[in-house]
């Protein structure tokens, strides 16, 4: 192996690789230059020059040469004198020698040594893989051939978003806000989540009933009437019976039959009676008793009658598991608020009845009709939500 082939790789990590008794070679760093005549931009590359005047053996070339070769420092040693012999022997026959891969030494009378580098390597690893770059000189046009330079056009500003998507985004988000909104509201009205102010107004039917028509002011000029007294409604509490003993009891309960006027009827010069008399008779005072005693007949049919329909009005509470469902209408918190509702809607034809709950907490059920099977009363409930006075929140309830 030739002494050059130890030295280059030193180049590469040293700044100076110093050769005993002949000289030292120095590696400087120098940047990106160009060269006019070769219209050419060369990398940034380590030059190396050559120091006479450096001699004196610092270890560096003779540990590399221990290592390479695997013999002891002497050795090492001893090989190197031998090579610089060698390169002082090719000095004195032809004044010129050389380390291949590095440069050329030549010798002139008077002068000392010159250096001439001649090395190829990349000494510099920061700009290892850079290659030369050709710079062709650029000529200027002609005047009379030269075009005015073209002014661009200004930028145009555009918003960072259009106005109909940003319309379009709104919209959407509202549309989901409010989405969710009547979503929430519906699961709190079928659970009886709703406040407690909100029960007055639900269902919207419920203020949409018809009134009851009074009592006309032309046939009551000789009548005599007696306002009903009104029925105090009962709040449940902790120390009232349960809410089953209290539905029968509301339902159980008959309304109490008006009083019958007793038609006073004046004497009447006409000598044909009525036609509610059966007999014909001369005096007047016959007719009023035979107006008396159907009224009389008529009031005791009906007793029965009452009699009869106040078992059936037991049926109105559901207290157990029926296997039916029911067309829910309305969610209380008190049974006398639920058998007020259930009136009114019997009162419109309705099968209303009060469904109590299984469970502690749960609100009162008002049911508007029941059947037996699901589909029939998912049917109904949707042409009912077409009805004006029962409103559009119903939903059938499996008991």
């Amino acid at each position: 192996m030739h002494l050059a082939d130890h030295i280059r790789p030193l180049l590469r990590d040293h700044d100076c690789v110093i050769i005993p008794d002949f000289g030292g070679l120095v590696a400087d760093a120098v940047p990106a230059r160009m060269q006019a005549n070769r219209h050419s931009v060369s990398p940034p590359a380590r030059l190396v020059a050559f120091n006479q005047a450096l001699t004196r053996n610092d270890g560096l070339l003779v540990d590399a040469l221990a290592q390479h070769l695997g013999v002891p420092a002497v050795q090492a040693r001893e090989a190197l004198r031998a090579a610089v012999a060698g390169l002082q022997h090719d000095l004195d026959a032809t004044s010129r020698t050389e380390l291949p891969g590095i440069g050329v030494f030549r010798r002139a009378a008077g002068r000392g040594l010159s250096f001439e580098y001649t090395g190829t390597d990349t000494l510099l690893p920061a700009a290892y893989g850079l290659p030369e770059l050709a710079a062709r000189p650029v000529r200027a046009a002609a005047r009379t051939g030269a075009r005015a330079p073209q002014a661009l056009p200004a930028p145009r500003l555009h918003p960072a978003r259009p106005t109909r998507r940003r319309i379009f985004s709104y919209s959407a988000i509202g549309l989901v806000a409010g989405l969710v909104v009547s979503a929430n509201y519906l699961f709190a009205l079928h659970a009886g989540y709703l406040p407690v102010a909100w029960q007055d107004r639900l269902p919207l039917w419920a203020d949409s009933r018809p009134a009851t028509p009074g009592p006309q002011q032309a046939g009551l000029a000789r009548q005599t009437w007696s306002a009903a007294a009104p029925v105090a409604l009962v709040v449940p509490t902790e120390e009232a019976p349960s809410l089953l003993d209290e539905a029968n009891a509301l339902a159980a309960a008959a309304p109490a039959a008006a009083p019958v006027a007793k038609i006073v009827t004046a004497p009447v010069a006409a000598t044909k009676p009525t036609a509610l008399v059966i007999k014909p008779a001369a005096p007047v005072a016959k007719p009023v008793a035979a107006v008396a005693k159907p009224a009389a007949v008529a009031v005791a049919k009906a007793a029965p009658a009452v009699a009869k329909a106040a078992p059936a009005a037991l049926s109105t509470t559901i207290n157990a598991p029926t296997g039916r469902y029911f067309i829910v209408g309305g969610s209380f918190r008190t049974l006398a608020a639920a058998q007020v509702q259930r009136q009114a809607l019997a009162k419109l034809g309705h099968r209303s009845r009060v469904v109590l709950p299984r469970y502690s907490g749960h609100k009162i059920k008002v049911s508007i009709d029941d059947y037996a099977d699901k589909l029939t009363a998912e049917r109904e409930a949707q042409r009912m939500r077409t009805q004006t006075h029962l409103g559009k929140d119903l939903w059938v309830l499996a008991n």
